[in-house]
């Protein structure tokens, strides 16, 4: 026998690992495994200083401010606009990061860019409609404001809009 230590590890001649329960096998995530010296603990992303996790937080906010913009360019385009507009900046800074090799999301970045960008476009479409419309019906819309002022029951509320309908598409 040697004067050495027993050893837990199977691979340098002692007892096998005893899982919970009195169990044999590897530890719990799989093989038995460490890094060598000199090596780091888990594999870096190519371009990443040994410790430094990616700064992915411009990519991912871009992305999800350019689904959310989308969406309410379509409901409320204001607001949809001004999102829009936040998402293709955070996109475009995030794929700078990335082209620095300081982020690892490059299309996260790029998709919320090209949704911010859609977004802007979708709710400028909807603003420029809706506009036209108002410019161009500004006295029925006059008018329908002053007929439900008048109006005193429902049945006369009902007639104002119906006489409205009746402006806007005769």
């Amino acid at each position: 026998m040697s004067d050495q230590p027993p050893h837990d590890r199977p691979d340098q001649g002692g007892a096998p690992y005893q899982a919970p329960g009195g169990g044999d096998g590897p530890p719990p995530g799989g093989a038995w495994s460490e890094p060598s010296q000199g090596q780091p603990p888990y594999s870096q992303p190519y371009g990443q200083p040994y410790g430094a996790p990616p700064k992915n937080g411009m990519g991912t906010a871009a992305l999800v401010l350019g689904i959310i913009a989308v969406v309410l360019s379509v409901l409320f385009f204001p607001l949809g606009i001004l999102l829009g507009i936040v998402a293709a900046v955070l996109g475009y800074l995030g794929r700078k990061k990335a082209a620095r090799r300081e982020a690892t999301n490059r299309g996260q970045a790029t998709a919320g860019l090209v949704l911010g960008l859609v977004a802007v476009l979708v709710g400028g479409l909807i603003a420029a409609f809706v506009g036209n419309f108002l410019a161009e019906n500004s006295d029925e819309i006059g008018d329908l404001s002053e007929c439900l002022e008048d109006a005193g029951t429902t049945e006369e509320q009902t007639a104002c809009r119906d006489e409205f309908e009746d402006e806007l598409t005769g």
